[in-house]
């Protein structure tokens, strides 16, 4: 059993091969046409053991720069945590998550995100959970001023070129919290769940990722490579709900906002490496969970 990363796996066909078929029996992760794209870069580096060309057990990191009050910090997202069933039960994962953290020993923030079946694993390894909130505004606040807006073909080459280029030159979306330089992951769920979800705001120069549904529209992500004004972007949008709930955690809005805890089946857990305590009741991104 050998241990290898980053450029080992994604430089050799076999290995990346296995690696992404682990990835879609494990998660229905499929990242075949994220790495076909060229959108697979340095910033997304698995940590596996492999036997015989097969990927027996991986953990990866991505990294970007996480903004928190305004201040920018390197930040590394461990995701990916899978192993072959043929392996299990030989402690591989917590050996890479090892292996992890010695690499990663001078990031400023280690964090990752985790199911319920694994919240015991993590705090091993100095993690602490944290609680998330939503964030749900009415439509009837807004001040609508409904435009032109164009969905995005992510098939259309200058389309998608025009989007990642937004996106590795974005602004943030929040001072309290969001990320940047992780244009990596972004493009990966542009490419899958986010696919038909993508616009564009010719009037403010923004691209939106929204989902909606009878109950709610979700706002996914604003991209900008200049600041804009939220409030003035969400009034732009066609939206035909009453209710607005934002995927990340937005800046003081001069509107109403229902701030309520965020609960599903699993948790977030940060590791602060530097004197940084990442605040609870913030909501990390949802374009950029890797």
């Amino acid at each position: 059993m050998n241990f290898i990363k980053g450029d080992a796996i994604r430089n050799d066909l076999q290995l990346k091969k296995s690696f992404f078929k682990l990835a879609d029996d494990t998660f229905g992760l499929k990242f075949e046409e994220w790495d076909e794209l060229g959108y697979w870069n340095h910033t997304y580096c698995p940590y596996a053991f492999e036997v015989d060309g097969e990927i027996a057990s991986n953990v990866s990191t991505s990294t970007g720069m996480m903004v928190l009050d305004g201040k920018q910090y390197e930040a590394v997202q461990i995701g990916t945590v899978m192993t072959n069933p043929k392996f299990q039960g030989k402690g591989l994962s917590r050996r890479l998550m090892e292996k992890v953290m010695e690499d990663h020993a001078n990031a400023n923030i280690l964090y990752l995100f985790a199911n319920k079946s694994v919240l015991g694993f993590y705090p091993k390894f100095g993690f602490e959970m944290r609680t998330q909130s939503t964030f749900t505004l009415d439509k009837k606040d807004l001040v609508s001023n409904e435009t032109e807006i164009n969905k995005i073909n992510m098939d259309d080459n200058i389309e998608r070129k025009l989007f990642y280029d937004t996106t590795m030159n974005r602004v943030p979306i929040s001072r309290k919290m969001s990320m940047v330089q992780n244009e990596s992951i972004v493009m990966f769920h542009a490419l899958t769940q986010y696919r038909d979800c993508i616009y564009y705001v010719p009037k403010v120069r923004v691209f939106v990722i929204l989902k909606e549904s009878a109950q709610h529209v979700e706002v996914i992500d604003v991209i900008s490579k200049e600041p804009f004004d939220l409030l003035e972007v969400l009034g732009s949008l066609p939206i035909q709900t009453s209710k607005i709930k934002l995927c990340f955690t937005p800046d003081d809005l001069k509107i109403p906002i229902v701030q309520e805890m965020f609960i599903d089946e699993g948790a977030m857990f940060v590791k602060n490496q530097i004197d940084i305590d990442y605040p609870n009741n913030l909501l990390y991104p949802y374009s950029g969970l890797a």
